[in-house]
């Protein structure tokens, strides 16, 4: 399906939906302002979200991907909507159980002085495809991206973010970090696109990695492509490796290796953890961190045991 947008040369495809997926539909009417956020909670596994935001609404939405079965593969995509001046906060917490395939879309369409937040976190499957793409294409609009990512046990994650720019005066940052341990493999591509009409824009892309071991395998690619002058633009992209001399360190003052491990992931990751604006929210994301590195701990002990 395609959908052609007034003043635009460039035609708005729909992520095709999926025959067995599960279609929901928010629609949110001019002025809506809602005060709590929206927690939606699905262990269905193929679903597609469509959100519709008019004239001034604003909403936060919480959208926690789970899964029973631990060897499903999950289907999940979500299309946000914005218009003129509508304001949406967009977490996503990707918990899938740890030998889940999973793959996720996520698609935006953001009009005059609309402002949009994707918050993704990303902590279970064991190979994960995740694809999103953000276009703003009324002046004077924002679409920030905040990403956070822990992959271990050889888990694989593929995780690729593009904000394209398409009318004047646009803004938004885009942040990846996250941490690789235990043969995990993990490739982040950013890339920021500034198309002819962009001019004005001010945005920036960062993504920081965290590698545990030198087992696992980190691609950290952040990316430019602008086609008008006039613009502020920038990147960077750094991987920091523990070496066991820093963890030493923490064990000549009495903390214990796994403890230090610890530290150093809840440390790396509250950060970017601490701009998820609901409390509850927030609390919930760096619970599943540590739960997940808790999980690494209790199957390290079984296997000394056995």
């Amino acid at each position: 399906m395609r959908s052609e947008q007034p003043g635009s040369a460039l035609a708005w495809t729909l992520i095709p939906r999926r025959d067995s997926a599960k279609l929901q539909v928010l629609h949110f009417p001019a002025g809506t302002r809602q005060e709590e956020p929206l927690v939606l909670s699905d262990q269905i596994p193929d679903t597609h979200l469509l959100v519709v935001l008019e004239e001034g609404s604003v909403v936060h939405i919480t959208d926690v991907l789970q899964g029973g079965d631990p060897s499903i593969s999950i289907h999940h995509s979500v299309e946000i909507f914005l218009g003129e001046g509508a304001d949406i906060t967009f977490l996503l917490i990707e918990g899938a159980p740890t030998k889940a395939q999973v793959q996720i879309q996520q698609q935006s369409l953001v009009g005059v002085n609309a402002r949009l937040r994707w918050q993704n976190v990303t902590l279970g499957g064991r190979e994960v495809e995740h694809d999103l793409r953000s276009v703003v294409r009324g002046a004077h609009a924002v679409s920030e991206v905040d990403w956070v990512f822990y992959a271990r046990d050889e888990e694989h994650q593929r995780l690729s973010v593009r904000n394209v720019y398409e009318a004047t005066g646009g803004g938004g940052e885009i942040t990846l970090r996250g941490v690789a341990e235990e043969k995990a493999q993990v490739s982040c591509r950013g890339m920021i696109e500034i198309s002819p009409g962009g001019g004005g824009t001010d945005t920036y892309l960062t993504e920081d990695v965290l590698m545990l071991d030198r087992t696992a395998k980190v691609d950290a690619i952040p990316g430019l492509e602008i086609k008008t002058n006039d613009v502020k633009a920038s990147h960077s992209a750094t991987v920091t490796r523990v070496t066991p001399e820093d963890l030493f360190y923490f064990s000549a003052r009495g903390i214990p290796e796994h403890e230090a491990r610890a530290m150093y992931i809840q440390g790396f990751l509250s950060d970017l953890a601490q701009k998820i604006g609901d409390e509850r929210s927030r609390l919930l994301v760096l619970r599943e961190v540590e739960r997940k590195y808790e999980r690494r701990q209790f199957q390290a002990q079984f296997s000394r045991g056995r």
